[in-house]
């Protein structure tokens, strides 16, 4: 069943376009390029609320085309009062099928401010291993789109792009037969805020989103966007930004990640190898793991820190328990 015709054709194009936007958000999109189609916002939302499934059980038992409707467990039940329907968002777990179960994490390299010392040892240990996944995790820096204080030397946008793409190139070429997975961090989110604060009219367009630009779906990439969760088997991966400074809070990053998931979990972003491990009542071990990078050590913005370059092997074995190889790397030498 259709909703309407003309308007249900719109709003199907609009939520294949722009699948994890907010129903309310897309709806002044519609209503503003379709103003002789939608007589109003609410218009334009109620019809984006039918084909996501959100107003009502009768309408979504109805409905012939369930691609967009939200999650399973939006029932009548869960509403017994009938309170306006939310616009927030989940974030999804994404996870790494069982084919590929033995990942290389590696993080934070920071292209163009990136190591070659470190990302060669890293490669060639990876290549005496049979690793069949990498999980690329914050390997552009964007530093002009930041809102920091800009150095006018430094390579522009367009520039890293292309460092990153000759990255890309390299490591495909020496692992082709492996799955390769992006993960967005908090420094290429740099991008999403410049758009919003800048071309605001530009930032929904599909050619403008950060995946499509770097073309990741031409080169096979798997693209995972900013916040949302991993999971390898039982173990979790998050980048870290996340939880904002606190996870660097007691003693090392793995501790404060410990602290803050109490579940067996592993995180980039802190530019530190750390692990921290507690036993349970029922004898068994939650283990929380903090990643190494693979970018210049001390950077004008932090001369002085704690960080090192590295990076993590995750094995997941049929039963989906798991082995951590966290490794560091001293003057390219993996230890």
């Amino acid at each position: 069943m259709k909703y309407i015709t003309i308007s249900g054709t719109i709003v199907e194009e609009y939520l294949e376009k722009f699948p994890g936007v907010k129903s309310l958000t897309l709806a002044r999109k519609l209503y503003k390029d379709n103003p002789e189609v939608f007589t109003s916002i609410d218009n334009a939302r109620t019809v984006i609320r039918y084909y996501r499934g959100t107003t009502g059980k009768y309408n979504r038992d109805r409905l012939s085309d369930r691609r967009f409707v939200r999650s399973e467990t939006v029932h009548e039940e869960s509403n017994p009062f009938d309170l306006p329907q939310s616009d927030a968002l989940e974030y999804p777990i994404f996870k790494i099928p069982k084919a590929q179960n033995r990942i290389a994490i590696l993080a934070d390299a920071h292209a163009p401010y990136h190591d070659v010392s470190a990302i060669t040892a890293t490669m060639n240990w990876c290549k005496e291993r049979d690793i069949n996944a990498f999980l690329l995790s914050e390997w552009m820096d964007c530093h002009t789109l930041s809102r920091w204080e800009k150095d006018p030397g430094n390579r522009s946008f367009s520039q890293e792009r292309d460092t990153l793409w000759r990255i890309l190139d390299i490591l495909q070429n020496e692992f082709p037969s492996a799955v390769f997975y992006y993960r967005q961090g908090n420094h290429e989110v740099r991008y999403e805020s410049y758009m919003k604060s800048h071309a605001l009219e530009l930032f929904d367009l599909t050619d403008f989103q950060f995946d499509v630009l770097m073309r990741f779906g031409e080169r096979g990439i798997i693209y995972i966007a900013d916040k949302i969760r991993i999971r390898m088997g039982k173990l979790f991966s998050v980048h870290g930004h996340e939880f904002a400074k606190s996870v660097m809070g007691p003693v090392n990053p793995a501790r404060g990640l410990f602290l803050k998931t109490k579940q067996s979990a592993i995180c980039e972003h802190y530019h530190q190898t750390s692990e921290h491990s507690e036993p349970t009542l029922d004898g068994s071990n939650i283990t929380c793991w903090s990643v190494g990078c693979l970018c210049e050590l001390h950077p004008d913005y932090a001369p002085n820190n704690k960080w090192n370059h590295g990076f993590a092997r995750v094995r997941v074995n049929e039963d989906d328990s798991f082995e951590v190889t966290n490794l560091r790397i001293h003057k390219g030498k993996v230890l």
